[in-house]
């Protein structure tokens, strides 16, 4: 299993860092995301980081490899801080059974860390990343072909409770870990 990950908007425009609330911004987050999911799995699967180019870049390198899975690593934000939730977004032309199971599989699974986190208020969903309400989901796996895309958007940075919830290095780091597990469990009953 190959799994592709690229980190929020690096490589988009110079000196965009995603979304940010005052000094925490989504670049920072998704690279501990990342690094957590790489060191727990880098001995036993092949994790390409994928930080630079665009989307469509990024898509034709992934078809290309002939990866099984792409996660596009976002934090979302809104003005709100009432926002709160978890989304893992599939593509809607994903055969049944792929994308969306493994949306729900990854959106369980960190609901289960914001539990043992301390958090049960936090829910977390999968979302078929259809219509205009999720274009930008679907914008960020919307080229791929072979690979099943995955938009992750584990919570928001502008809610106060998710940002008590997920914005520690070591949490970050299990989050990673938590993906990998979620991937796993795809990979072994698809």
């Amino acid at each position: 299993m190959v799994s592709v990950d690229h980190m929020g908007r690096t490589g988009r425009r110079a000196g965009d860092r995603g979304a940010s609330h005052g000094s925490i911004h989504e670049v920072d987050l998704t690279w501990r995301i990342a690094e957590g999911l790489y060191q727990a799995g880098r001995d036993d699967h092949d994790i390409i980081i994928a930080s630079h180019g665009s989307y469509g870049e990024r898509h034709r390198w992934a078809n290309d490899q002939s990866a099984a899975v792409y996660l596009a690593m976002h934090i979302n934000a809104s003005t709100s801080t009432s926002a709160s939730y978890g989304a893992f977004f599939y593509h809607p032309q994903t055969k049944k059974g792929s994308g969306d199971r493994l949306a729900l599989l990854m959106a369980r699974h960190v609901e289960q860390l914001a539990r043992r986190r301390g958090d049960d208020a936090y829910k977390c969903k999968a979302i078929s990343a259809e219509g205009d309400v999720w274009k930008n989901p679907r914008y960020t796996i919307a080229g791929l072909g072979r690979p099943v895309g995955i938009c992750c958007e584990p919570f928001f940075i502008s809610s106060p409770a998710n940002r008590a919830t997920f914005c520690q290095t070591s949490t970050l780091l299990e989050l990673g870990r938590v993906y990998l597990a979620a991937l796993e469990q795809w990979h072994a009953t698809r």
